[in-house]
């Protein structure tokens, strides 16, 4: 097993650092109080009455508070209950994953040579220490950045086996590893067909343009975690103990850890638990602009002196 003496762990503000069309969390809350689509006919009369009952309140139609009410919802009345909510799940995370990757679809043009040197200094530093990147975002930004770049002398590897239909992505074993492991999922990974719950044997990796993304997985949702306080429903089955074990093993081992873009946000709970375990490794927690309220709580738990307000793709251009 590889170990790493630096982590970096990445949040929702370094994928909006690297990509000005990444959608904020108040800006798809707000997109989705006013959407009007007829795709999703049953999440759009919800969210209408939602608007009603609650007067508008910005707080109890927030993207957080409908996921936790749609996707954390456990106890149903009768069958029909239970049926319209499943519909309502499907049509809530497909939208969730539509627009998010529909917006943020490449890694912005002047911030390709920032990200690809953070890459570099993880997979082939010039020390010879490689760094571990873990991450909670479950969009392609860095794997689409890697299908246009053939040259970097590294390949992405998700470090968890996923298995391929057809076996089309032909690995470079002569190439370096950039080591990328997807706490909370990825958009390009499916369960197989059928399946319910994501365990170790059922997770397929897809390809853009490959045959199993536009056969088989076509008008299936990816493989992720939404942003919902209650997520049990989403870790069931191997799949997520098995990234977050690895994870823990890799923290264990490390000496240093570095948060960018992630500011511990309430429905991320057990995170923050988590984490805790290795509150004297964290060097820095990079934020840009948070709120007052968000940064003086991370302040009172991590210290002031750890906390760096700046942009993530700033920050990572001083690293060595």
């Amino acid at each position: 097993m590889d170990t790493y003496k630096r982590i970096y762990v990445l949040g929702s503000g370094f994928s909006k650092s690297i990509s000005k069309n990444m959608p904020a969390m108040s800006g798809l809350s707000q997109e989705l109080r006013l959407a009007k689509d007829s795709k999703y006919p049953e999440l759009m009369d919800f969210m209408r009455n939602l608007d009603r009952k609650t007067n508008g309140s910005k707080e109890l139609t927030s993207m957080e508070a409908v996921c936790s009410l749609i996707l954390g919802r456990d106890i149903y009345y009768n069958s029909s209950v239970y049926l319209y909510y499943q519909i309502l799940q499907n049509q809530l995370v497909h939208w969730l994953y539509e627009k998010i990757d529909t917006a943020a679809d490449h890694v912005d043009a002047d911030k390709v040579e920032g990200l690809k040197n953070f890459i570099m200094q993880c997979a082939c530093p010039a020390n010879g220490e490689k760094s571990l990147v873990i991450t909670f975002n479950y969009d392609l930004l860095i794997e689409r950045l890697f299908a246009s770049m053939k040259d970097l002398p590294c390949r992405l590897d998700y470090i968890i086996r996923l298995n391929s239909y057809f076996g089309e992505a032909e690995i470079d074993t002569g190439k370096e590893i950039f080591p990328y492991l997807k706490l909370h999922g990825s958009f390009n990974w499916f369960r197989s067909p059928g399946s319910i719950v994501c365990n170790t044997d059922n997770v397929y990796l897809t390809e853009e343009g490959g045959y199993s993304r536009s056969l088989i997985h076509h008008n299936d949702i990816p493989v992720f975690v939404p942003m919902t306080f209650s997520k049990q429903s989403y870790l069931e089955g191997s799949f997520f103990n098995v990234l977050w074990n690895i994870a823990q093993r890799y923290l264990e081992m490390a000496e240093e850890i570095v948060f960018i873009g992630y500011g511990f946000p309430v429905t991320d709970l057990i995170n923050l638990a988590f984490f805790l375990n290795y509150k004297d490794k964290i060097k820095h927690i990079v934020i840009k602009g948070e709120e007052v309220i968000r940064k003086s709580r991370l302040e009172a738990l991590f210290g002031k002196e750890r906390i760096v307000d700046q942009d993530a793709v700033d920050y990572l251009s001083h690293i060595s």
